[in-house]
């Protein structure tokens, strides 16, 4: 009995020896082969290069172009003013080939205020090319050009199946020195970017990328795009932005057939919910977004939205957070009903909206007159009767000055208009003043306020503690 014991035991131990050996031999496998994926970059390289091209565009209008590259131009702006004249000058941008029939990708901005766009490819031969279409809701483009000769186009790659850490490379027109490779690995994927629009979820990634970078390829180890590279991060550096390919490849896709890109439209104007928003409004969490504006006549507002609901879900797919709205919207066409479920005054209401078609409107420029220092005391601003327009006799309250000790500080900018206070309409000076005066010293207020951002007027819902 002793002897087959022995024997069982010497037998086990072969087995755990060879298991062991087993999994050191697949372990040694796989960081063979991915050493052999970075050992054979520049073998990689070789072969995706041909695929990239640059973008060379001439605008005659007057547009700010300090650098050459629309996106970093738009950066200077904000920081410097537009101080150009009308002049022909140079832009700076890449794209990459997508199929045999000469199209090519690239962003909406690279090529957004372009009279002549010239496509360059990596024989240096020059085409000139002509848009087939834009989005500049995902800042894509759609170019094509006239050629017979033999092309080499990305292979498409699934963007939905990458990991955070895993290795790009970025391939790309930098500074117009010509095909430039950076690498480096993903970093964050489904960021929102503000600016950037509400419709795409970034891939971030560390890989460098310059003004010229716009427009290229972000590629796998595989060879494969996974994402188009479109704008760094102006406050910090490594830090980069890509269009998933997933989402990018719907685009193009459509202006290939449209030269357009159709979209549905819910009419209403949301915001996040704060922790602090949550517990004014008397909220059990943060989820859903905010509805802050219903546009009068728009689709929402003819199937009964109110200003104040949350939306939990659109189709049955929840709204964790304020992005996941447009981008769920994003995806309807117009005419398309969209079942929500709406949370008002604690209830949980359903609602079909049939979506609309976004319509461009245009907000007239406003003058304010006479002042109130109470809100000074409160809250840290000053505030001003406001005429919405010359026609118009009544007058809105606008804030002109912003102080210091407002808590958080910037919640409120000069030029915000103030329609209610704790869920009580403002509609003058008068009304202000007596609804501030009654506002006891430390307690949070839901301010409703209009803000104008480019062209639009937004409405958002903020959160503000007296201060005296």
């Amino acid at each position: 009995m002793r002897e087959f014991y022995c024997l069982y035991l010497r037998f086990m131990g072969k087995i755990e020896s060879l298991s062991r050996t087993i999994l050191l031999l697949c372990f040694l496998l796989l960081n063979d082969s991915y050493g052999e994926s970075l050992e054979n970059l520049d073998n990689l390289v070789e072969k995706l290069s041909p695929s990239v091209v640059r973008i060379e565009t001439t605008s005659k209008e007057k547009d700010f172009n300090m650098t050459g590259d629309p996106f970093f131009d738009e950066f200077f702006r904000r920081q410097f003013g537009n101080q150009s004249g009308k002049k022909s000058r140079p832009g700076l941008g890449s794209g990459f080939i997508y199929g045999k029939n000469g199209f090519v990708v690239t962003n909406f901005h690279v090529v957004k205020n372009a009279d002549d766009i010239s496509i360059v490819l990596d024989n240096e031969k020059k085409y000139e090319a002509k848009i087939i279409g834009t989005d500049a809701r995902t800042d894509l483009a759609l170019l094509k050009i006239d050629i017979r000769d033999p092309i080499n186009e990305v292979q498409i790659g699934n963007s939905d199946s990458l990991r955070i850490g895993e290795w790009v490379i970025a391939i790309g027109n930098p500074l117009g020195l010509g095909t430039t490779v950076t690498t480096g690995i993903i970093s964050a994927k489904s960021r929102y970017v503000d600016e950037l629009g509400s419709y795409v979820d970034f891939i971030q990634t560390d890989a460098a990328l310059n003004k010229g970078n716009s427009g290229g390829p972000l590629f796998n180890l595989s060879g494969e795009i996974v994402g188009v590279n479109t704008a760094i991060a102006a406050k910090g550096q490594g830090i980069g932005f890509a269009i998933p390919i997933n989402i990018a490849i719907n685009v193009i896709e459509e202006l290939k057939i449209n030269g357009k890109v159709q979209r549905g439209w819910l009419g209403v104007l949301i915001q996040p919910i704060s922790h602090e928003l949550s517990d004014l409004l008397e909220l059990k969490s943060t989820d859903g977004a905010l509805v802050s504006e219903v546009v009068i006549d728009g689709p929402a507002f003819k199937a009964g939205l109110k200003r104040g609901d949350i939306i939990l879900s659109l189709n049955k797919k929840k709204i964790k957070k304020m992005e996941d709205l447009p981008r769920s919207v994003g995806k309807l066409k117009p005419k398309m009903l969209a079942k929500l479920e709406v949370l008002r005054d604690g209830k949980t209401i359903d609602i079909g909206v049939q979506l609309g078609t976004l319509p461009i409107t245009e907000i007239s420029k406003k003058q304010s007159t006479e002042s109130s220092s109470l809100a000074r005391k409160k809250f840290g601003f000053e505030v001003k009767g406001l005429r919405i327009d010359s026609d118009s006799v009544d007058k809105k309250v606008v804030i002109v000055k912003t102080y210091q000790n407002m808590n958080p500080p910037n919640a409120l900018f000069k030029g915000d208009i103030i329609l209610e206070i704790d869920r009580q309409v403002v509609n003058d000076i008068e009304q202000f003043d007596s609804i501030v005066s009654k506002i006891k010293p430390n307690k949070n207020c839901l301010f409703v306020i209009q803000r104008q951002f480019q062209n639009n007027l937004v409405t958002l819902y903020k959160s503000i503690r007296s201060t005296n």
